[in-house]
């Protein structure tokens, strides 16, 4: 497997100042180079999925590095991206990366040849995409299909059409967060936000995406100053119409064990403000083991209205790829929960190195990290959150970013050393990154569940 670098300046070159190969085999000479190439290609990926030349050249030199984990890493981010278009080429870079691959891995491809991969399929427990969304269950719960750019503009239109702008606008943030290039997601979202009015919403997105070769560039610079121009109190929403009853699909649920995804678990305690969905998820994680799901215990749970409002909010969560399910109870580790998060927090950085703090600066678990360094670690963390917390107010209102998240990044605008803030109940934790985050890992789940499950007491009330 390839090692990563600890310290990226040994590199003999700052690859963000490369300028783009376009040979699809690059000639490096220097190993330290070809290694940070590779993760420069990981970067343009991640901001661009829809880079193909890039992707090619990625799996072209991890297969002439003999690195076979990031072989079959490389051809799922692009059977992802391709979808079922491009056979010719998948089929020819599966075959030139034969001697690499494992049965398991190959029968895997094999399998999703004509198809390609989405984004939600569940991936052999080795596998770490950058573009999956980390689902280790079965996303197939309900009716609906699972999460792609396509399925999610059907389900905002259809969103529209029944008068719910705001789960509208969650699929289309969503689709973009895929395909930042979808066209008529970025037309659907941008008509929505200037519909409404949502001039921080707007922004926010815009903020977010803008650097990841966001499609129409244009009309979101155009919208933007239609919208500084405009008042700043949004447009009534419109009402909702009735939903069509879903309560067939309770036999269907009462297969699973349900938990959230990697980005379900996030959203749900990204943010102190409480909505539906967020009650939702954190019910999910409410308990050790995973029971059995009933409408109506979750209805109770959350303060539901109804259970057809329960099954409306497991409907869009499903088609966010928001949650997972199991055929088997899931259980958090049982061992001390220091000791759980330190092997936990491992995976979630490209380096293996991760921290997790409250906001006073005590540092509950780490891993690869030595005492001085999470020391000093921790107090920058709880100083930018502080610093964060003085200004989280007029960010929002002047530039409509509400703050996931603090890094101090390279050149290329990669995380170096990140902080991601989480909200359970009364309690605050940050979550100190070095290296580029990898939160699209089962893992991940498992932390935040072991934290809702500790101090989450109060979340739902």
């Amino acid at each position: 497997m390839r090692t990563r670098h600890d310290n990226p300046s040994t590199a003999p070159v700052e690859t963000a100042f490369l300028p783009e190969e376009k040979a699809l085999l690059p000639t490096v000479d220097d190993e330290r180079l070809e290694q940070a190439l590779v993760e420069h290609m990981e970067r343009r990926i991640g901001r661009n999925p829809r880079a193909l030349r890039t992707h090619v050249q990625r799996i072209l030199m991890l297969h002439r590095e003999r690195d076979a984990t990031g072989c079959f890493d490389a051809l799922v981010d692009l059977f992802i991206v391709l979808g079922p278009r491009g056979r010719a080429l998948r089929a020819n870079l599966m075959q030139q990366c034969l001697d690499l691959l494992d049965k398991r891995e190959f029968d895997f491809l094999r399998r999703h040849l004509d198809n390609g991969i989405d984004a939600a399929t569940a991936l052999p427990e080795t596998a770490s995409s950058l573009l999956t969304l980390g689902v280790s269950g079965s996303a197939n719960l309900l009716a609906d299909k699972p999460a792609s750019p396509d399925n999610l503009l059907q389900q905002a239109l259809t969103a529209i059409g029944h008068g719910n702008d705001e789960a509208a606008q969650r699929y289309l943030e969503q689709a973009l967060e895929i395909d930042p290039g979808h066209e008529l997601a970025s037309m659907e979202l941008l008509a929505l936000y200037r519909r409404n009015g949502l001039r921080s919403d707007f922004l926010n997105t815009w903020t977010r995406l803008s650097s990841r070769k966001l499609a129409l560039p244009e009309m979101w610079a155009a919208l933007d100053k239609r919208l500084a121009s405009a008042p700043r109190t949004p447009k009534t929403p419109r009402k909702k119409k009735p939903q069509e009853s879903r309560m067939s699909d309770q036999t269907l649920l009462q297969q699973y064990h349900l938990l959230p995804s990697p980005a379900g678990a996030f959203y749900a305690i990204s943010s102190p403000r409480p909505d539906a969905m967020r009650r939702l998820l954190l019910a999910l994680m409410d308990e050790t083991v995973t029971p059995k799901i009933t409408f109506s215990d979750l209805a109770e749970k959350m303060e539901a209205d109804s259970e057809e409002e329960v099954i409306e909010l497991l409907h869009q969560a499903q088609t966010l790829a928001w949650i997972q399910g199991f055929a088997e109870p899931q259980r958090i580790p049982e061992q001390q929960i220091a000791k759980a998060m330190e092997q936990l927090l491992a995976p979630l950085s490209a380096i293996g190195k991760g921290l997790l703090v409250d906001w006073n600066g005590f540092a509950f678990a780490s891993h690869g990290i030595d005492d001085e360094t999470a020391s000093v670690l921790s107090a920058l963390a709880t100083d930018i959150a502080a610093v964060e917390r003085r200004h989280a107010d007029r960010l929002r209102q002047t530039l409509g970013v509400s703050s996931q998240g603090w890094a101090a990044v390279d050149a290329y605008g990669a995380s170096r050393i990140g902080a991601w803030p989480l909200f359970v109940s009364e309690h605050r934790f940050l979550i100190v990154l070095q290296g580029e985050p990898r939160l699209n890992q089962p893992e991940f789940v498992k932390l935040l569940w072991l934290l809702v499950s500790r101090y989450g007491g109060e979340a739902l009330e």
